[in-house]
């Protein structure tokens, strides 16, 4: 019988940005997170969460 299981990771990790204001360094981290230069892996794991899928009857 075969299951589908879901596997969420919650991690975490700091990064330091030097910006004029808080809003400011918001922005930029969230800039650098999309274009791939800030980095969560490993990072610090917060929270795992395993769940069972629901059965799909459909064939």
């Amino acid at each position: 019988m075969q299951f589908k299981i879901l596997i969420e990771e919650t991690i975490s990790d700091t990064f330091c940005i030097n910006a004029n204001n808080k809003q400011e360094a918001i922005l930029m981290a969230q800039e650098k997170y999309r274009q791939g230069e800030f980095i969560l892996a490993p990072g610090n794991l917060l929270d795992v969460k395993i769940t069972p899928l629901p059965k799909d009857n459909k064939k």
